[in-house]
């Protein structure tokens, strides 16, 4: 039987195609560490890899499975660029600032990737994402956006689609137009942390699952963070929950 996230009152496919996953015990009894990490999300255990490898000594807790919020259940897009389009971000904090909101963004991307291939991490990346108009007054507004990023955010990889591209690619006649990026693409996140925690534990960190933390408490130069039944101590903490 699957198995089902107590946050989560849906059925995961995502959890459904993973198979058997590693289990991480709870945490029982008192640890110190350079870092303790609250939560076992993207940032937590990727956070906890990167320290990891780097030799430091890292503690990470999670209330409940690792994946079990929002990193582990999304929809595996890889968005390209920020939340706002690139020209709206221009439009309030110009080209320059824009720019590097979107070149960071971009960043991300192909660190994400790079980081799965050296891990070796199989995170069923399939390339390509559709954005369509479903009203016609949108449809200028698309075709400019493939325009912009190209010829102002040195992105090529937008190109505009017509009506009829959009009802070949997407089987629907519902939709006027819109754009295809062929520079970003989707992946399988549960896979994705499932893998970045492998590559965490064999760094040396400590992993624990049903785990949660049940206070914070900072004082002598340290931080110690209280559990069911245990502690852990450390010089800082991270806390990477709820994003």
């Amino acid at each position: 039987m699957p198995y089902q996230s107590p946050i989560s009152p849906g059925r995961s496919w995502y959890e459904d195609t993973v198979g058997p996953r590693p289990e991480y015990p709870a945490l029982d009894g008192d640890r110190t560490c350079d870092v303790v990490i609250i939560g076992g999300g993207f940032t937590g255990l990727s956070a906890a890899a990167h320290l990891a490898k780097a030799g430091t000594n890292v503690v990470l807790i999670e209330a409940h499975r690792l994946g079990d919020g929002a990193s582990g259940r999304n929809g595996g897009q890889l968005g390209t660029g920020q939340r706002a389009w690139a020209e709206e971000l221009e439009d309030e904090y110009g080209l320059s600032r824009a720019k590097a909101l979107f070149d960071l963004a971009e960043e991300a991307k192909t660190h994400l990737l790079d980081f799965a291939a050296a891990n070796r991490i199989e995170i069923d990346y399939m390339p390509g994402q559709l954005s369509v108009a479903h009203k016609q007054r949108y449809v200028d507004d698309y075709k400019a956006h493939a325009e912009i990023m190209a010829s102002r955010f040195g992105y090529p990889h937008i190109s505009f689609m017509d009506a009829k591209e959009a009802a070949g690619r997407r089987g629907s006649t519902r939709y006027f137009g819109g754009t295809r990026d062929t520079g970003t693409g989707n992946i399988h996140p549960l896979k994705l942390v499932i893998g970045t925690a492998k590559a965490a534990a064999g760094a040396g960190a400590q992993l624990f699952e049903r785990t949660p933390a049940t206070g914070i408490v900072c004082g002598g130069g340290k931080v110690r963070v209280t559990t069911p039944k245990g502690t852990v101590t450390a010089e800082k903490c991270l806390i990477g929950v709820n994003a």
